[in-house]
């Protein structure tokens, strides 16, 4: 039962961590993009023609910040597990990914941005896999 309930709070701190990481790397991208005058987060027709009109590579910040969630999330939550920490930092990964698609269906973004969506695995099964081996274990 303890196990579990590790398992539990690890998921939760790194989905906090991470969602932290994100909103950091998302922040700097609006400073260095930043919104027209007089358009705020509350004006969606503002911020759909600010988000139409911003260059591609404002996406790429974006991309690394939604990643950047799975990894540092998966990585801080195979670092708490310390067993399962595999299944964890996937569980953050599959997680973070939901809330990508999330946010995909509410904000607009080119389509490109699309191949985000497996690489939230790909982060998190990474991040497991460099604690695990700092661990010098081959499995979960």
């Amino acid at each position: 039962m303890i196990r579990i309930l590790i398992a539990i709070v690890a998921v939760f701190i790194g989905l906090v961590v991470g969602g932290a990481v994100n909103l950091g790397i998302g922040m700097l991208n609006v400073q260095i993009f930043p919104m027209p005058d007089g358009v705020t987060w509350a004006d969606e027709e503002g911020v759909r023609t600010w988000i139409e009109n911003l260059p591609q590579t404002a996406f790429i910040l974006v991309l690394i910040a939604h990643l950047s969630q799975a990894f540092v999330g998966g990585f801080i939550a195979a670092l708490i597990a310390k067993r399962n920490m595999m299944c964890v930092a996937i569980a953050v990964g599959i997680l973070s990914m939901c809330g990508g698609i999330m946010n995909m269906m509410m904000i607009a973004t080119p389509n490109w941005m699309y191949i985000e969506l497996p690489l939230y695995l790909v982060a998190a099964w990474l991040a497991a896999k460099i604690v695990m081996k700092m661990r010098g274990r081959s499995t979960c």
